[in-house]
């Protein structure tokens, strides 16, 4: 292969260089909380946001610079769907409680959507749907059976099936056998996304701390101590969002989640009219299998973001090379472009594929 490596090669993420890490170890923890949230994550500070506008004392703790996860790591996507097919749900758990599910995770995507808006968080957000590639006849024609029942069962959802014949105005690509184009899906920035949410949790008087391992958590009478190496903290609640990095002081949850690497490369500059080639509508792609590949614009529309999750993990370097194969076997004319980062990121799966949430 040749070089694709552009000069100043980086193996983290393009993310950090609009939104930089630069938290250093020095805060200590106080003594006494309402809450503990475990995990600097969007889910994290989302929790954190929220308690400590009604008046809870909270402390967020992560063992790592704050962020370090796949909140700052990810590729940007803002969606409505599940992992989850509608109609598997629907055989699963019944119409109910399917169509529920289904609406719960537009709510959440609207949810996010609205604190974007209303925390104004400067994070290139934009509303531009996303296509949804197949990568055979059989799943092209799932996903229009899909569509066809979520709307039957009034699940609110705005899409439509893309043939083949028409999947260049999304892609220049001849791999996939056409997609579905959701409309009300988005992509940001998910460095400054992760930024604008610390500041605001900051501002609210939540702690917000890195560099700070939880080693262990105990319950006391009515509440929690919670053990780090820099002190111990008294809490009425603690809250555990640590996602693909549950360390083992937490086995309950630890034994309840798959982590699962995800890589991704950023390509240099390219021109207007490359950008344009290549991805006509400007949407992100994101292809119908469960261990799929990714593609999309990046926040300026100035570069193109390639991931995925297959594959062994290995050395950035190489995982850059196999990414790049993939890449430009998806968008051939991509073949020569150069590329200047390459990192990887962890994520969880529950062993359902579903969403949980509740009290241990």
């Amino acid at each position: 292969m040749a070089d694709i490596f552009a000069e100043g090669f980086k193996e983290t993420p393009y993310w950090w260089d609009l939104a930089p890490h630069d938290e250093t170890d020095e805060q200590v923890p106080p003594s006494q909380a309402d809450v503990v949230v475990i995990g600097s994550g969007n889910v994290g500070l989302s929790c954190a946001l929220s308690l400590s506008r009604l008046g809870r004392k909270t402390v967020v703790l992560d063992s790592e610079e704050v962020g370090y996860g796949a909140s700052t790591r990810n590729a940007g996507y803002l969606g409505r769907g599940l992992a989850f097919k509608y109609s598997d749900l629907v055989s699963k758990l019944g119409r109910e409680d399917a169509t529920k599910l289904a609406t719960v995770a537009v709510a959440a995507h609207d949810y996010t959507a609205a604190l974007i808006r209303d925390e104004q968080i400067t994070c290139a957000y934009r509303d531009t749907g996303r296509f949804l590639a197949a990568p055979s006849k059989r799943s092209y024609d799932k996903l229009a059976k899909d569509l066809d029942l979520m709307l039957a069962h009034g699940v609110p959802i705005d899409a439509e099936m893309i043939p083949r014949e028409r999947q260049h105005e999304e892609i220049a690509s001849v791999v996939y056998h056409g997609g579905q184009l959701l409309r009300g899906n988005g992509i940001m920035h998910p460095g400054l996304y992760h930024k604008g949410l610390v500041e605001q949790v900051r501002a609210q008087g939540a702690d917000v701390i890195g560099f700070c391992p939880v080693t262990a958590v105990d319950r006391q009478g009515a509440g929690f101590v919670v053990t780090t190496p820099k002190g111990k903290i008294t809490a009425g609640d603690v809250f555990v969002a640590t996602n693909g990095h549950t360390p083992k002081a937490f086995p309950w949850q630890r034994r309840r989640v798959v982590p699962a690497s995800a890589f991704m490369i950023a390509t240099e500059a390219l021109s207007p009219e490359m950008m344009t080639a290549v991805m006509p509508g400007g949407r992100p792609l994101l292809e119908n299998r469960n261990t799929p590949l990714w593609i999309r614009p990046n926040e300026d529309g100035t570069r193109i973001l390639f991931g995925g999750t297959t594959g062994e993990e290995n050395a950035l370097n190489l995982k850059a090379q196999s990414l790049y194969s993939e890449m430009t076997r998806v968008a051939p004319m991509l073949d020569g472009v150069k590329l200047t980062h390459c990192w990887t990121g962890k994520v969880a799966m529950s062993f359902d594929w579903l969403p949980h949430t509740g009290t241990h």
